[in-house]
């Protein structure tokens, strides 16, 4: 090969090689401008998510109720919007006893194999499963402390999907010590020790009519005599378990940008006070 003919190859190796890496340089800053965009709008999405956040505690210090917010446009493409969850208003999965555990799932095998997940002990009781129970189905389990999300029942031995989201409004992992019988469902209200039929239909009867329930004084009162003494055998226990007012409710803000963009949420659990709602805690999803 002549001279010339070997510089010409030569030349030709250098233009394939700076096209390359022309391609590949362009297709990084492509990328990195991908990511600073995300980035920016995630940040975006954060200030709108914080704004709903405000406006849902100017709100309750002016109404005086937890309420929640419709997706609602904050200029330029923003959007938040508020979800609230009454906690009060279902049965905690990692504080309920047997016995109202047993109501609500109706099935001794469900609800032993859900203590034996959250307990923290290694003997199974006589419907439950332990981790020899979990191994011999080749699944990993069980926790041995509180669930942290109402998803993870899909773990537990015997729940499926369809179940565990069926029973999402219902139970929460996140309850208080008392159930507010003003917001709870009448499932969750048939759990609780000494609440018939009779006073679960009176209960939801005064909540359509916004005439929520003040006191077991006043539900004693309303109740039929064979019903009162039915809730009054079981008193001690019922006042344990039940509340009249939500001592701390669950909401969720989110913020966006445009439709596709990365969505920033938060979960706030928060404290109803005179004149104010006062955060907890903070959870960022």
């Amino acid at each position: 090969m002549s001279r010339r003919g070997f510089a010409l190859l030569t030349v030709l190796w250098l233009l394939t090689a700076l096209s390359a890496v022309g391609a590949a340089s362009l297709a990084a800053a492509r990328l990195g401008g991908d990511v600073s965009r995300n980035r920016l709008l995630l940040l975006r999405a954060g200030w709108a998510r914080e704004a709903c956040a405000e406006i849902l505690l100017a709100r309750y210090a002016d109404r005086g109720t937890v309420t929640g917010l419709d997706r609602t446009d904050l200029g330029r493409g923003t959007w938040c919007r508020v979800t609230v969850e009454d906690a009060a208003g279902k049965l905690d999965l990692n504080r309920a006893p047997r016995e109202m555990l047993l109501a609500l799932l109706g099935s001794d095998s469900l609800t032993d194999a859900l203590l034996d997940w959250r307990d923290r002990d290694s003997v199974p009781r006589q419907h439950g499963a332990e981790a020899d129970g979990y191994r011999s189905q080749g699944r990993r389990g069980p926790r041995n402390g509180p669930l942290a999300d109402v998803g993870e029942l899909e773990f537990v031995r015997g729940f499926d999907r369809a179940e565990v989201t069926a029973l999402r409004t219902l139970v929460t992992v996140r309850g208080a010590e008392q159930i507010d019988i003003n917001a709870a469902p009448a499932a969750v209200l048939g759990a609780l020790p000494g609440l018939g039929a009779e006073a679960v239909s009176l209960i939801l009867r005064h909540r359509e009519a916004g005439r929520p329930v003040r006191g077991a004084d006043e539900l004693l009162s309303l109740l039929s005599p064979s019903a009162r003494q039915a809730l009054l055998s079981r008193y001690q226990e019922y006042s344990l378990h039940a509340g009249y007012r939500p001592p701390l409710v669950t909401v969720k803000v989110e913020g966006g940008v445009g439709a596709t963009s990365p969505v920033s949420a938060a979960r706030l659990t928060v404290v109803p006070v005179p004149g104010r709602l006062a955060v907890i805690r903070r959870e960022t999803e």
